[in-house]
């Protein structure tokens, strides 16, 4: 049987191999473009098995917001090279993913589902590098959800809660994008001192208090300087507490209550996500 280029290119789309492949295969299932899919797809797995090994440190993250604005996710998906990454074939599949993940509620584990597995290995396949969906989280609105990506390195979902719905206002908008740049930027680890987890902060006064003791000072010192390096501590991990990228003279505390007396709303910074490449 004649193989025509338009089988060919056919072939070639659906699977993402190249033409010789694409010819060969076409040859050996006498013109079956169906059967010659599935066999350069069985191929193509097993090529995604050799490169599971390889370094994945590129990539993209992504967000998908639902259709009210209730319910956000952040995901981050390594690819090898920043050329693939930039591929239309590498975005695609990155959007498919992150639809997946977002209609299934997947929660995250280092063991994909099958259909999100089947998915990347697929994409391997057709682009050629090692493909790992490496981390998600979910938001689910107390207030109003504003999401924020950074150069498709960084996505953050923050959380707002307005005494009254200012929210589609211009500088409410400018307002929420400039908390969402300070997560971005700063790697706050909670929105409080409360946020923190009881047993990081007693890891870092316990290692402090160590630090301290190894100076030789008495034990009431010690307590001192611990409890001084701790503040520090929150004030680099915790959102309210940290000083105001664009005003370093003002703690990001200061900058929402100043806002919220601008528009005489009671203003809140709820929770967030962050996930970085």
């Amino acid at each position: 049987m004649d193989i025509s280029m338009d089988m060919i290119k056919e072939l070639k789309e659906r699977s993402g191999a190249g033409i010789v492949d694409c010819k060969n295969v076409l040859k050996e299932t006498d013109g079956n473009i169906d059967e010659a899919a599935d066999i350069l797809r069985k191929k193509g797995l097993s090529k995604a098995d050799k490169k599971a090994d390889r370094a994945a440190k590129e990539g993209l993250v992504v967000h998908k917001m639902s259709a009210d604005n209730k319910k956000g996710l952040v995901i981050k998906l390594n690819c090898e090279t920043d050329f693939v990454a930039k591929t239309e074939k590498y975005q695609n599949f990155c959007s498919e993913a992150a639809d997946l993940v977002f209609s299934k509620n997947y929660p995250f584990s280092t063991e994909l589902p099958a259909d999100l597995d089947e998915l990347r290995r697929n994409t391997i396949a057709k682009v050629g590098e090692n493909i790992l969906v490496s981390e998600w989280a979910y938001i689910d609105a107390k207030g109003v959800l504003f999401p924020y990506i950074h150069l498709a390195k960084v996505g953050v979902i923050a959380d707002f809660i307005f005494g009254k719905d200012i929210s589609k206002d211009d500088d409410t908008q400018q307002f929420m994008k400039n908390i969402a740049m300070q997560i971005t930027a700063m790697k706050p680890l909670g929105v409080t001192t409360d946020d923190i987890p009881a047993d990081v902060v007693a890891k870092e006064k316990e290692i402090y208090m160590e630090e301290a003791r190894a100076t030789g000072k008495p034990e009431p010192v010690i307590e001192k300087i611990a409890e001084g390096k701790l503040k520090k501590f929150f004030e680099e991990a915790v959102l309210l507490e940290q000083f105001y990228i664009l005003d370093e003279e003002k703690r990001m505390k200061d900058i929402v209550a100043e806002f919220s007396k601008s528009k005489g709303v009671d203003v809140k910074v709820a929770s967030f996500i962050r996930i970085n490449l």
